[in-house]
């Protein structure tokens, strides 16, 4: 009979072996009957853990790519990738084409802004809208600015132009300008001006009255050549509080009717001694043939000597 040690078969606690107690000794005798300890791991556990080990981390990983994939392919499904754009965002030639509509939540920076052939565009904000250009400084040089009210526009000067590309408005700090064929102005109180209104025809539409009035001050119409004033189907009106006064430096006045009317004129009472009022110039109005008019002694009569030929010219 042989006893071996213990500590030659292996080490406390491994296997089925109490922590605590010595393993039992392995009894030898003739017949060669050996008695082990029952295992409480399987075999291929405490045999070859370093290869089971990289067994388990190749399919850890080969767990993971599959994620991997699986999670990118639902990425481009959900996302439409392709090679051309991101579902709805196109890459094109000229830049980039967004079908539907876009959110912008901070600046938009582009050169151009154009929509589909037969498609409007449409630009959306919440609060106000603002369209800036600047110089290579980055100086703000012209500014478009849309509140829920109103509509700012800053710059040098402002222009409007029709589909042929012909100016139709132009202002500026120093004039605005209309280059329509006629600017109606359809409002009750009429158009204010406050400095100068410089136009070729001032007229007023068919069926209405056309009124030039000036409610504080003086009303003045200028021109170099000529003033006409006419009325095809009515009259003219000129009411004053004060005077009128018809003034031609070089040319004369003429006034073309069949009948001319001076009503409520002052008559004068017959002095008994013509004599004492001869200090006083007193005339009488005669007319020419022409309708020239042209003053006369009151005491003589309305004739013209025949050597005087410029004053009935």
């Amino acid at each position: 009979m042989k006893v071996e040690d213990a500590n030659s078969e292996g080490i406390r606690g491994w296997g089925c072996t109490p922590p605590g107690e010595p393993p039992p000794a392995t009894v030898t005798t003739s017949a060669t009957v050996t008695t082990t300890p029952p295992a409480c791991l399987p075999p291929f556990v405490t045999r070859g853990w370093r290869r089971n080990a990289l067994y388990g981390i190749i399919v850890f990983l080969i767990i993971l790519v599959f994620l991997n994939i699986a999670l990118t392919l639902w990425i481009i499904s959900t996302l439409k990738l392709s090679a051309r754009g991101i579902g709805p965002i196109t890459i094109i030639k000229e830049g980039i084409r967004l079908d539907g509509q876009a959110w912008v939540l901070d600046n938009l920076i582009a050169s151009t802004l154009s929509s589909q052939t037969g498609q409007p565009l449409s630009l959306h904000s919440y609060r106000n809208f603002t369209i800036i250009v600047s110089d290579e400084n980055h100086k703000e040089a012209a500014k478009l600015f849309l509140k829920r009210d109103s509509l700012e526009c800053s710059g040098r000067s402002f222009h409007v132009r029709d589909a042929r590309g012909e100016e139709v408005f132009h202002a500026s700090r120093e004039e605005v300008r209309v280059f329509s064929e006629t600017l109606s102005v359809s409002g009750a109180g009429g158009l204010a001006v406050r400095g100068a209104l410089q136009t070729p025809v001032v007229r007023a539409p068919p069926a209405a009255d056309l009124q030039l009035e000036s409610l504080t001050r003086r009303l003045d119409l200028r021109a170099p050549q000529s003033i006409h004033l006419e009325s095809r189907a009515g009259s003219i009106d000129i009411t004053s509080h004060s005077d009128i006064q018809l003034d031609s430096v070089v040319g004369a006045i003429k006034i073309d009717a069949p009948n001319i009317i001076i009503s409520n004129l002052k008559e004068a009472k017959i002095a008994d001694n013509p004599a004492k009022n001869m200090r006083k110039k007193v005339y009488q109005l005669c007319a020419c043939g022409s309708g020239k008019l042209f003053l006369a002694p009151s005491d003589g009569r309305c004739s013209v000597e025949e050597e005087d030929q410029e004053l009935c010219r």
